[in-house]
């Protein structure tokens, strides 16, 4: 290979450049909130505190870590592995949750790093920098001995701005923390029903096998044993026959049950669960008008709605703490996909929120009640069209009605029924189901008035000129109908005068002024000439 060289006095061969093999490793941090349920029995706080937002401390045992993650978390790996293992034997709310010996083992074995470590984390408000300002600060300790524990070669007291919890009850108790849970209200009356069953089922057994009296002369050295053997048809041998008297056991179940029936009643009251709405009523719907039956259901879910809005507050505290966490620590706008669209969210953007407004997702009823509300919906907006206030409801409006339709009669695809308005062509950027032509507006009501008038002028004009036409007609034919009469009158008139001079020029007058005709006599009138009257003979 040829060595090129430098211009000067003094030639040098270049040096071979050096490569080398790099490998860039990125590394981006993604933090992500998360809201985790806590056992009551890992939650302490302090005696007459009312609330966790302005109590003075509170605590939280973190049994659900092993020495791996705390050690990857950043905690002192001498320490961790000092500490004792957790167990839970020793928690008597724990033993009574475990229900298949699924408690927590010792973790001593060859795998240690996945043992359990019981680790405490404290919220307490102190003058700890001694300003007489008293914070709110976190402490970490670990084991039985409260030790605490060192994180990136610090002690773990940090600063906290609000304590991270949020705690509800079902029936809260007047200005207590602890309230009461549905097991406080219904397990004593449950413990009376257990006695009042037990009691019933030792009265039952006690008629099965009632005790048996036996007379010491009529007991014989068998007699004891026959009777401690209980089975049917059993022989019991006595000295003398009829030497057994059985006791006869009162009945008292039928005083048993309708005080458990009253113990359902007082359950039913306490917990708003009837039996009506749980549907195992047979009778409950019998001889009832629909209405009775909607007002019994009514009234048992208040208490349920009541317990529901109760906890509704606990949800609220969640999630003005997760709006608080996110707003503090978020560092960089983020997609997220919100209403079937990605939308650009920047956390560092958002106010302060003090309180949060609760909509509890209650009393819209089964399918068959929200389907009725729906299509009353749809009948409204199509009244709204037929009124012509196309401005109110859309193609949009409608097409959302529909998929509503959809999803409660149990489709989870609407777009095999109806086509979306908002659709569009990706390539053409159109419209894939444009709407019609808008139709064309009415006309206006004097216009048409004004139509219809002289639409009917124009009908009564030809009804005349028919008429007219008609009646011309008519009198043509009556005038050439009559100028034949007349003729055929004048031809009859000059027949009739021609027959009546023949006549004349043919009469003769008869002698005597008599004539002969028809075998019978006439006679002239003398007051009418040429006239004859007839000569009747009286025999």
């Amino acid at each position: 290979m040829a060595v090129p060289l430098l211009p000067g006095p003094v030639a040098m061969p270049l040096a071979s450049p050096v490569t080398h093999d790099v490998t860039i490793v990125t590394t981006r941090k993604f933090a992500q909130a998360r809201v985790m349920g806590v056992p009551p029995e890992e939650f302490g706080i302090e005696r007459g505190a009312r609330g966790i937002r302005d109590c003075n401390y509170c605590f939280h045992e973190v049994v659900t870590k092993s020495e791996a993650q705390l050690i990857a978390e950043g905690f002192d790996a001498a320490q961790i592995k000092s500490l004792n293992d957790y167990t839970g034997h020793t928690n008597i709310e724990t033993l009574a949750r475990d229900t298949a010996d699924e408690h927590f083992g010792s973790g001593a074995g060859a795998n240690a790093a996945a043992r359990l470590v019981r680790i405490t984390e404290h919220y307490v408000r102190m003058d700890f920098e001694g300003n007489g300002r008293p914070c709110l600060y976190q402490v970490i300790t670990g084991g039985d001995q409260g030790e605490i524990l060192r994180k990136d070669g610090r002690d773990c007291i940090t600063p906290f701005d609000a304590i991270p919890f949020a705690a509800t009850t079902p029936v809260p108790m007047t200005h207590r923390f602890f309230g009461r849970s549905i097991a406080d209200l219904v397990m004593p009356l449950q413990r009376e029903k257990t006695a009042l069953k037990r009691g019933a089922l030792d009265n039952l057994y006690l008629h099965n096998n009632p005790r048996v009296e036996v007379a010491e002369s009529n007991a014989g050295p068998n007699t004891l044993d026959d009777l401690l053997v209980s089975r049917p048809g059993g022989v019991v041998r006595t000295k003398t026959a009829g030497g057994l008297n059985w006791q006869v056991v009162p009945d008292i179940t039928s005083s048993i049950y309708p005080m458990m029936q009253y113990l359902d009643a007082e359950l039913e009251s306490r917990t708003g669960l009837s039996r009506q709405s749980q549907g195992i009523d047979a009778n409950a719907l019998q001889n009832q008008s629909a209405t009775a039956v909607a007002q019994v259901f009514s009234a048992s879910q208040m208490r349920i709605k009541l317990i529901a809005r109760v906890m509704a507050e606990g949800v609220r505290d969640i999630f003005a703490l997760l709006h608080g966490t996110i707003r503090k620590h978020g560092q960089q706008q983020q997609t997220v996909r919100l209403r079937n669209a990605w939308v650009t969210v920047d956390p560092r953007n958002w106010k302060t929120r003090d309180d949060m407004t609760i909509n509890v997702g209650l009393g819209t009823g089964g399918k068959a009640q929200q389907f009725a509300q729906l299509m009353a919906l749809a009948n409204v907006q199509k009244e709204l069209i037929g009124g012509g206030k196309v401005n109110m409801v859309g193609d949009r409006e409608l097409y959302n009605t529909a998929v509503e339709l959809t999803r409660i009669m149990g489709h989870k695809n609407p777009d095999r029924f109806f086509n979306d308005p908002s659709a569009v062509n990706p390539q053409t950027g159109r419209l894939l189901n444009p709407p019609p032509a808008p139709p064309a507006p009415p006309p206006d009501p004097t216009v048409l008035a004004l139509q219809a008038q002289a639409q009917v002028e124009q009908q009564k004009a030809q009804a005349d000129a028919i008429h007219q036409k008609l009646k011309t007609e008519s009198d043509i034919e009556l005038m050439k109908t009559k100028a034949e009469l007349d003729a055929q009158l004048k031809v009859l008139d000059a027949n009739l005068k021609a027959a009546t001079e023949a006549k004349k020029s043919e009469r003769v007058p008869l002698p005597g002024a008599q004539k002969a005709r028809d075998g019978h006599h006439y006679v002239e009138d003398p007051k009418r000439p040429g006239k004859y009257l007839l000569v009747v003979h009286h025999v």
